[in-house]
């Protein structure tokens, strides 16, 4: 049978411990805390490329321009060293945070079930918080590395968005896609112009898209818009469907895009401050002192509400964007 919070307690005021009741309710919280935060629906770590920030400073992201292609050597001849250009980036760490406390009241009435709702609320809360900001970044309105919006228009041969298509699971919505992935795979670097062989990965939806990105990707033949006619060959087999439900908020829900893998071109880096991704659950006893007289409170002054603080140290920023093509916004 499980002992009671208030059992627990005295027991530890037995052993003149009450000090640790807040750290050991405070571990159970944080475990319900993590379970939420790492169980939130939304595969921002998929798409997103995770940094290591070691302090608040600025850190810059240097971007170098692609390698020029080899030179043919004759015997005895003499290696050029290549020369390169860059860009960069820089990405901060911000703190987020909120403070809770458990009341004493709810500690005597053994409401461990409320008691635990708060972590649980704050761990999705937490990931929420990170994910809304992560998406906003690719509203249209923020600049990539090299100073201009993420979609804004470059040159008619890297233009990384199409024109508005509505996803639907026919040969149009087919070809929006496979339109997306051509622009991918033909990005270049802008001041060397060499290709940067960049391979299309993901198809990035909301919850009201996703069933639609579904059957078009595991579909063997997509069905043509009109009746008249066989069906298409899937030509887009290869990219993988991810859904964020939080893209038809912070979005919308016709918003869709196919991005590369972050790892070789990462459009949004996500940093933490010392490459710690999960949030902290730090708790601090408010002491209290009753000068009201009267006799002698039975749980002594040291039992009172307990006070948590969600501490969280991360940022967002974007990156590349030859990364990603935009298919509707």
């Amino acid at each position: 049978m499980r002992k009671s919070l208030l059992g627990m307690y005295h027991d530890l005021k037995e052993s003149a411990s009450t000090s640790d009741f807040p750290y050991l309710l405070g571990n159970t919280m944080y475990k319900k805390l993590l379970g939420r935060f790492n169980g939130f629906p939304s595969p921002w770590r998929q798409y997103t490329m995770l940094g290591d920030l070691a302090d608040f400073k600025a850190h810059d992201r240097i971007i170098l321009s692609e390698a020029p292609d080899l030179d043919e050597i004759e015997e005895n001849g003499n290696y050029k060293e290549a020369k390169f250009s860059d860009a960069k980036y820089s990405i901060q760490a911000k703190t987020f945070g909120k403070t809770f406390s458990v009341g004493r009241t709810a500690i005597i009435n053994d409401d461990l079930h409320g008691i635990m709702q708060m972590p649980q609320m704050f761990g999705r809360a937490t990931v929420r918080t990170m994910v809304k900001r992560i998406l906003g970044l690719l509203s249209g309105n923020a600049n990539a590395y090299d100073g201009s919006a993420i979609f804004a228009l470059r040159t008619a041969t890297t233009r990384n968005y199409t024109a508005n298509v509505s996803l639907a699971n026919t040969a149009a919505g087919m070809a929006a896609i496979s339109a997306c992935m051509q622009r991918i795979r033909s990005q270049v670097e802008p001041s060397s112009g060499e290709l940067m062989g960049l391979t299309p990965k993901y198809l990035l939806t909301g919850t009201t898209l996703a069933p639609v990105a579904q059957q078009l990707i595991k579909s063997a033949q997509i069905l043509p818009v009109s009746t008249n006619g066989g069906g298409t060959y899937n030509v887009i087999g290869t990219l993988t469907p991810i859904e964020d439900p939080l893209i038809d908020i912070v979005l919308s829900s016709s918003w869709w895009a196919v991005l590369a893998d972050p790892q070789d071109c990462p459009v949004i880096e996500v940093g933490f401050l010392n490459g710690k991704a999960e949030p902290d659950l730090l708790v601090s006893k408010a002491e209290m002192v009753s000068m009201a007289g009267g006799s002698e409170d039975p749980y002594g002054y040291e039992f009172d509400d307990i006070h948590y603080k969600v501490r969280h140290d991360w940022a967002a920023q974007l990156g590349y964007y030859q990364g990603i093509c935009r298919g509707s916004s």
